[in-house]
């Protein structure tokens, strides 16, 4: 495949990782209900932090820290939630189907006994990716502590 070929797929996936991301910083927006936007604030400081946590301790401990911290549609929870389903739709490995069906899929596959270490590479990688849509998103469209006035 020459250059030409591969650019306008590499644009696809980063369009479909952008709209993705999009359609994720607006669930954050639309559960916020409340006048001091506590989510909004949690979401995008987590979401600012989210790539320094994958490179530091692995998607593995990343995703366990998530889930340890996440409750029902806190910030934690609809992160681990939100890459879950990027990685379902949008990941390709032998085991994928371990991945259906629940908000932590995407821990349930990485402790999956046919997750090879190539596709955790991979997975890595992947949700480097969508998380830099994730933190540009969140910095444009979400609350900041400094802006919002209680």
């Amino acid at each position: 495949m020459n250059e030409q070929q591969q650019m306008p797929r590499r644009q696809n996936s980063e369009q479909e990782r952008a709209r993705h991301a999009w359609a994720a910083i607006r669930e954050v927006q639309d559960k916020d209900t409340s006048k001091e936007r506590t989510l909004e604030k949690e979401y995008r400081s987590l979401a600012r932090r989210l790539n320094t946590l994958l490179q530091s301790n692995g998607l593995g401990q990343t995703l366990g820290f998530l889930k340890a911290r996440g409750r029902r549609d806190n910030a934690h929870y609809l992160l681990l939630k939100h890459l879950s389903a990027w990685m379902q739709d949008h990941f390709a490995a032998s085991n994928s189907a371990v991945m259906l069906g629940a908000d932590d899929g995407l821990l349930r596959w990485i402790v999956d006994e046919g997750t090879s270490s190539s596709d955790y590479r991979r997975a890595t990688t992947e949700c480097l990716a969508f998380t830099n849509w994730l933190r540009r998103f969140a910095e444009g469209e979400l609350a900041d502590a400094k802006e919002v006035q209680i």
